[in-house]
């Protein structure tokens, strides 16, 4: 009986020390380097590089866009592909032959499809999330390139796809034709379309605001003029629409920044009632969602794009893609946020990067659990950073084996 209470005891220690030692799932980001065929996975507990992955013959992996806690998109732009890579094992499961080159990924849990949007052009495609086979085409083959003489916003012929909660319909954002479609899943006739003032970049909603089968209420980020002088073409602004259930488009109210702040790509609530809205001048302007109207506003740094939320903090990241720093802003009061501190993270863009269209900081970053990291990384340094919020400081950094690294996504696991 003793030896049994004896074993029994060990047992136990053994079972408490496993769990001790189980720290759960690390948070990893997934990044492209856009000069080459590389993609990195990090470890950004470890700060280390996990594993380098060749994605060739696709070429250009502009960004990474995870569709499940195994498998991710590589939004490879410079070639007619995109490539599937399984991370866990490090290595490339898939490169689909497309009819342009890729732009951006949407997928919803409930349906086993990727939706695709074209770079080269204003189109998107359907694959399957487990055959990786190409489903559908929806837009049409045009040659023609957005007019960045005109409206701001580079080159890519669409915006970002986004599905309809329903997960039969979703929205093409038609960047060259200055429209928005509302296309189902099964059917390459768009089943409404509506012309937008400047071009489209992307969508956003609350779900308090949408039924379940996507009908509601939306915001799309227009993304205004190319040059700010530039009269002839409406400022940037914030598009609130609504989707029905007999799948018409209607247009409630729109809100402009001022002209001379430029263009603008992104827009992200905090909460489920204000809308922070950085434009290139580096203005933010918090918007209210019902009301459409401005609330406040704060500055933060050339190329303003992004803007994350540590909703433990209480506070938010302004990613400035043609500045040095990064702005950090106590948003503790919604109505009137405070610039904390301005921080460092990136070496000043040269004339020739700026002539390439190239910015310093990446377009995708992620808190930790905690909300007291922030990661991303510098493009043209090739250099993934962690902010420590507690300190307000770089904490740690890693050089990677890359030329420009502008785009990832993050993972646990």
């Amino acid at each position: 009986m003793k030896y049994l209470t004896s074993f029994g005891t060990m047992m136990l220690a053994m079972v408490l020390l496993s769990g001790c030692n189980d720290e759960g799932p690390t948070l990893h980001a997934l990044y492209g380097d856009y000069e080459s065929t590389k993609v990195f996975d990090i470890d950004t507990k470890s700060m280390k590089l996990e594993s380098v992955m060749d994605v060739a013959p696709a070429d250009g992996p502009y960004g990474v866009e995870c569709d499940s806690d195994r498998e991710a998109f590589a939004l490879t732009r410079k070639s007619d592909s995109i490539a599937v890579v399984d991370f866990r094992r490090d290595r490339v499961v898939k490169v689909i032959p497309l009819k342009f080159h890729p732009r951006s990924t949407a997928t919803l849990p409930n349906i086993d499809l990727v939706l695709v949007s074209g770079k080269t052009e204003p189109m998107a495609v359907t694959i399957g999330k487990t055959d990786h086979r190409v489903k559908r085409y929806f837009g049409n083959e045009t040659g023609q390139n957005v007019d960045t003489a005109h409206y701001f916003g580079g080159g890519n012929n669409t915006g970002h796809p986004f599905w309809l909660a329903d997960g039969k319909r979703f929205l093409l954002l038609d960047r060259v034709n200055r429209k928005i479609s509302l296309y189902d899943k099964e059917n390459e006739v768009p089943l409404y379309e509506i012309q937008t003032e400047t071009t489209a970049h992307h969508v956003l909603y609350r779900p308090v605001d949408v039924d379940a089968s996507g009908n509601g209420t939306y915001y799309v980020v227009l993304e205004g003029p190319a040059d700010p002088n530039d009269a002839t073409i409406p400022a940037a602004g914030i598009m609130k629409l609504t989707v029905d259930g007999n799948n018409v488009i209607n247009v409630e109210e729109i809100f402009h920044a001022a002209h001379e702040d430029g263009g603008a790509h992104h827009a992200r609530f905090y909460g489920d009632k204000y809308i922070f809205f950085p434009t290139y001048s580096g203005k933010v302007y918090v918007v209210d969602k019902e009301s459409m109207k401005q609330v406040s506003t704060f500055q933060a740094g050339e190329g303003a794009g992004h803007i994350t939320f540590s909703i433990r903090k209480r506070m938010a990241i302004v990613t400035n893609h043609k500045a040095t720093y990064v702005t950090v802003v106590d948003v503790s009061n919604p109505q009137s946020p405070v610039v904390v501190k301005n921080i460092d993270v990136a070496m000043p863009l040269t004339a020739e990067e700026r002539n390439a269209g190239k910015n310093a900081q990446a377009h995708t970053c992620s808190f930790d659990e905690t909300g007291r990291y922030f990661y991303s990384v510098a493009n043209c340094d090739a250099k993934f950073y962690e902010i420590d919020l507690d300190y307000l400081w770089v904490s740690r950094t890693l050089q990677l084996p890359g030329t420009y690294v502008p785009m990832g996504d993050f993972v646990r696991y």
